[in-house]
């Protein structure tokens, strides 16, 4: 699939990235079909976010079809319709 990476200062690029998976049982794999970039994105790309190494696909807010759930997910299941709001990623 196509991710926005984030691979140093000022230097992201639209790349080739592997599809995402299930990693544990709350977890829930969503198409985003819109996205949007926010003030959090901006402190990703100038490098002064803490943490970001080479390869790091950004973007956390965004509408889409929920396509995979885990075990543990009971509130959504494969072809809803979800918002993913920032609050919910960035903690």
């Amino acid at each position: 699939m196509k991710a926005v990476v984030w691979h140093g200062p000022g230097q992201i690029s639209l790349d080739e990235v592997s599809d995402p998976k299930i990693q544990d049982p709350g977890d829930a794999v969503v198409r985003l079909t819109i996205s949007a970039i926010c003030g959090t994105d901006l402190h990703m790309i100038r490098g002064t976010f803490p943490g970001m190494s080479d390869g790091r696909v950004l973007g956390h807010e965004g509408v889409g079809v929920v396509e995979e759930v885990g075990s543990d997910v009971r509130a959504f299941r494969p072809g809803d319709r979800v918002v993913v709001p920032s609050t919910l990623c960035c903690g």
